[in-house]
C-alpha cells in the first residue's frame, strides 16, 4: 500500500518541488512545498525569513511545518535541503511517511543554483566553482540525513514516473 505522506528530501536546487508537484499529479495526492508553507504562514520570502531572522528561528518553523504535514492524507511533500538535518525531523519523516532521496549530480545544481542565488540562503557563492565547492561540503554535512531516506533516486534525467516505479518497487518488496 502506497503511504499516505511521501517526503521528498535531498539538497538544495535538486528538483524537490518540480518533481514533487509532478509526482503528486501522477499519483492524484496533493501537493505541499515546506518552504512555501513557511513562507506563507511567515509572510516573507524564506532568504528574508533568514536575514531578518536568523537560521535557528528558520530551523523552528521549519520543524513546526513538518509537524503539520503529519496530519495531512495522500500528500507529497517537498522538505527544504536542510530539513532532515536538524532536531529529529528525519525520524519524525520516516516515522510519517515514506522518504525519498532526489541525489542528482552536484554539478547540476551548482548550475541550477547559479541562476537562481538569491533564492538560496545558505548558498552565496558566485561563480559554479565556488557554488560547487560549497555544495560539496554541505553535501558531506547532510548525506548521512538524506541516506536514512527508504527510497533514494539517482541521476540526471529524473521523473515522475522513475520516481514512482522505485516507490512501488520499494512497497512490493517490503510488503
Amino acid at each position: 500500500m502506497i503511504p499516505s505522506r511521501i517526503y521528498l528530501v535531498g539538497m538544495p536546487g535538486c528538483g524537490k518541488t518540480t518533481l514533487g508537484k509532478l509526482l503528486a499529479s501522477r499519483m492524484a495526492y496533493h501537493f505541499v512545498d515546506l518552504d512555501e508553507l513557511i513562507a506563507e504562514q511567515e509572510q516573507m520570502s524564506i532568504a528574508d525569513l533568514f536575514a531578518q531572522k536568523g537560521e535557528p528561528y528558520f530551523r523552528e518553523k521549519e520543524k513546526e511545518a513538518l509537524h503539520r504535514t503529519f496530519k495531512m492524507t495522500r500528500t507529497v511533500v517537498a522538505t527544504g535541503g536542510g530539513t532532515p538535518c536538524f532536531y529529529d525531523n528525519m525520524e519524525q519523516i520516516n516515522k510519517h511517511g515514506l522518504a525519498v532521496f532526489i541525489n542528482i549530480p552536484l554539478s547540476i545544481i551548482a548550475g541550477r543554483i547559479e541562476r537562481q542565488q538569491q533564492q538560496r540562503p545558505l548558498l552565496t557563492a558566485q561563480s559554479v566553482e565556488d557554488i560547487l565547492t560549497q555544495l560539496k561540503e554541505l553535501y558531506q554535512q547532510r548525506f548521512p540525513y538524506y541516506d536514512q531516506a527508504e527510497v533514494a533516486v539517482s541521476g540526471t534525467e529524473l521523473n515522475a514516473d522513475y520516481i514512482y516505479n522505485k516507490i512501488h518497487q520499494y512497497i512490493s518488496a517490503n510488503q
